[in-house]
């Protein structure tokens, strides 16, 4: 009962259909701790960008384009992940950069 309400109340600043991780270990006296990571980048591109899946052929053919502000709001987002609180906010732009890249994202300033 105590992990229900433990997870409803943090989940609740969450929007929902928002794919989230989340880890619970358990321990041997019926304690347990569970940390909620936000969704995945290639998820957030491909809701910025509007499309369903990223290119089939990437560096050959552009799945969409996102500007560069939607790469900010994104890093501010993975930020607060406990894995990513420690670096600095130029370097996780710069591995969302490299992800949209992968997916065949086109990173533009103005959207034309």
């Amino acid at each position: 009962m105590a992990f229900c309400k433990d997870f409803n109340a943090r989940m609740q600043k969450y929007k929902p259909d928002t794919p989230m991780s989340v880890t619970i270990p358990a321990f041997k006296d019926n304690t347990f701790e569970f940390t909620v990571k936000s969704s995945s980048v290639s998820w957030y591109l491909k809701k910025a960008a509007g499309v369903e899946s990223g290119s089939s052929r990437t560096g050959h053919v552009t799945a969409s384009k996102v500007m560069l502000t939607h790469i900010y709001e994104i890093a501010l987002v993975k930020q607060l992940d406990p894995y990513c609180q420690y670096k600095s906010l130029a370097s996780i732009c710069k591995s969302i950069m490299g992800t949209a890249n992968t997916m065949g994202i086109q990173v533009v300033k103005d959207l034309d």
